[in-house]
């Protein structure tokens, strides 16, 4: 989405026992592992070792051990449509590094990649892998997002949507186009409504090139770019996708509009997977769901994209009311659990609220679920400290709980030496471990552990820790103040 979601509350009223140890922290954030082509190169290392895959629900590093991904969105949404151009560089990467990211969401868009049919822009790819580049030299992963906001910015040369998909595969049918702004143009202009069930009907494009093929060719452009770099941990296929004009079905709870899911979806994410595969044989393809399972109205049914064994479901959190909050989580661990997928959430917040964004935080914290903020755009001084919190990243077994309390800045973690497919243990020197942002302990922290040792050297800003031998499971509570040294 856009910059400023919070209206999306009026488009709902519409639609009705081990050793003790001591650590600090004073200093910004230093990075792991290897350069941009090299990340951690085993279990030794703190950071995870592309390339990524995951496990179940779990997103996993090429060691097996779980990633619990803290990132952030960046979204290009004017032409000419890459990073660089809207003044994201080196001091950004710099920046998120420092205060304890791992991933970025890079987003672009099809009129970018694609600006005439069948045409990829390899210019534009170019443009892309510079940051993307940049980004890995940070040790910051990316996801690569096809981005759409009210399907594209334009239909017969007047406004239709945000951003997205170009003029020359927007076909409405005559619709009318109300030019109703965000959100509420998916519900009430039909242009857009039309231009998405366009894309559902798979209509053949200017070049008589049915839309979804042109889809997948744009992701086999990426994939043939980006397949072999270990930085890139995978392809969102479609940010927020709407069901078109049968859309008041999906209100149906609890599981939202099946057939449309089956075949809307479905068949355009198996062909992106297959596009993807033909380049890629590591990254996570990550489906979404219809949008309006991000406002907890309704479940999903959606599969993984083409039955991948290396896929998933990337989900946004955007309710009206707060106490639906929990039945999006909900909902997310429920098709994790029903169709093994991978589990990300790559949208949240976009609030000015540092209370609403310290509650959403918490709820996907206490869910043990990777997330991305949106957006780094966004961003303001009062709400960094929300945002920028202490994490796992890399994890030597299998998470257990996870809590971590803004207020007072303690941190809770515990986990389960085995590993995530339930298959053995990690040998006791796997490393753990726990991003520990300055901004977040600028006095330093000191570390309680039952099962572990500190390995990390004093004022590390990646607290890292290795299994005490007998022990099967460890905990670990991280709390501000501590002596440098000590």
């Amino acid at each position: 989405m856009r910059c400023g979601k919070g209206p999306t509350r009026l488009l709902l009223s519409l639609v009705a026992a081990g050793a003790l140890s001591v650590a600090c922290v004073t200093t910004p954030h230093a990075g792991g592992g290897g350069g941009p082509g090299a990340p951690g190169r085993g279990i030794a290392s703190p950071t995870p070792v592309g390339p990524i895959g995951h496990q179940g629900r779990w997103l996993t590093d090429a060691t097996g051990r779980v990633l619990l991904l803290r990132g952030i969105n960046f979204v290009p949404k004017e032409a000419p449509y890459y990073p660089s151009a809207a003044g994201f560089g080196e001091k950004d990467a710099a920046w998120l590094e420092d205060h304890g990211f791992d991933a970025v969401r890079l987003g672009l868009t099809g009129t970018g990649i694609m600006p005439t049919p069948g045409r990829i822009d390899q210019t534009f790819l170019d443009h892309l892998q510079q940051t993307v580049d940049t980004l890995a030299a940070h040790h910051l992963y990316v996801l690569l997002d096809l981005h759409q906001d009210g399907w594209g910015p334009r239909a017969g040369g007047q406004p239709l949507g945000s951003d997205g998909f170009p003029e020359w595969m927007t076909q409405t049918g005559g619709a009318t186009n109300t030019h109703t702004g965000f959100p509420l143009y998916y519900v009430t202009n039909p242009a857009i409504q039309a231009a998405f069930q366009s894309l559902w009907d798979d209509a053949p494009g200017p070049d008589g090139v049915p839309l979804q093929t042109q889809v997948a060719t744009m992701f086999g452009a990426l994939a043939q770019r980006f397949g072999h770099n270990p930085w890139v941990l995978g392809y969102d296929v479609f940010n927020e996708p709407w069901p078109g004009t049968e859309w008041s079905s999906c209100l149906t709870p609890p599981d939202g509009c099946t057939d449309l899911d089956r075949r809307e979806l479905d068949p355009l994410y198996a062909q992106v997977a297959r596009a993807v595969r033909a380049h890629d044989p590591d990254g996570l393809v990550l489906g979404e769901p219809f949008v309006l399972f991000n406002f907890g109205v309704a479940g999903t049914t959606v599969g993984r994209p083409g039955g991948d064994p290396a896929s998933g479901m990337s989900f946004h959190m955007y309710t009206v009311d707060a106490a639906q909050e929990p039945t999006v989580i909900a909902d997310a661990l429920d098709w994790s659990a029903r169709t093994g997928g991978a589990l990300l959430n790559t949208e949240w917040g976009a609030s000015t609220d540092p209370a609403a964004i310290t509650r959403q935080a918490d709820e996907l914290d206490r869910a043990m679920i990777p997330w991305m903020y949106w957006a780094y755009d966004s961003l303001t001084p009062a709400i960094v400290p929300s945002v920028v919190r202490p994490h796992p990243v890399a994890v030597a077994g299998t998470p257990t709980a996870f809590a971590y309390d803004a207020a007072t800045k303690v941190l809770d973690f515990s986990w389960d030496a085995t590993r995530a497919t339930g298959l053995g243990r990690f040998p006791p020197g796997a490393v753990t471990s726990i991003s520990t942002p300055a901004l977040t302990y600028p006095d330093g922290y000191s570390v309680e552990i039952h099962g572990a040792r500190v390995t990390s050297t004093p004022c590390a800003a990646t607290l890292t820790l290795t299994r005490l031998p007998s022990a099967a499971t460890v905990s670990v509570r991280v709390t501000p103040g501590g002596s440098c040294g000590a």
